[in-house]
């Protein structure tokens, strides 16, 4: 009973809020409807670019440091045997940056994946960068 209160009286304060959101950027009317009314589908594009982009950057950024690290990991090991480009090598290498790669991409990944469903998916909802699946150079 306590919790449909709650969440009843979040919903109130919620509905009351959403003019003075939208008000906030302009004073014209249509301006303000029009604002109002892109809310929603505005808040799902952020939910669904958190939701569905993490994962990706996540797998993205795991590749992209698991490859990187690879390389560069077989070249100081290895570099008197061929380096990166001797299979041998990188694959005893890769028994340790596997881990590596996959730890700090899912840090990066989670960062870059919340950062880019807050500022692409409020502006631009549902869009390829509110999915992390643009370009992967950090600015």
């Amino acid at each position: 009973m306590k919790i449909s209160k709650f969440v009843f009286m979040f919903g109130v304060m919620l509905f009351q809020t959403l003019p003075s959101i939208a008000a906030s950027s302009d004073n014209e009317p249509m301006d303000i409807v029009a604002n109002t009314a892109a809310l929603p589908t505005r808040v799902g594009g952020v939910a669904a670019g958190v939701l569905l982009g993490c994962p990706i950057a996540w797998v993205r950024y795991s590749v992209k440091n698991y490859i990187n690290y690879t390389e560069v990991s077989a070249d100081k090991v290895g570099s008197k045997i061929g380096g990166k480009d001797n299979g041998p090598t990188c694959a005893v290498v890769s028994l340790a940056t596997l881990p590596a790669g996959v730890v700090v991409g899912g840090v990066q990944g989670l960062y870059y994946g919340t950062k880019n469903a807050f500022t692409h998916g409020f502006n631009e909802p549902f869009n390829n960068e509110s999915f992390t699946l643009g370009s992967l150079d950090e600015k």
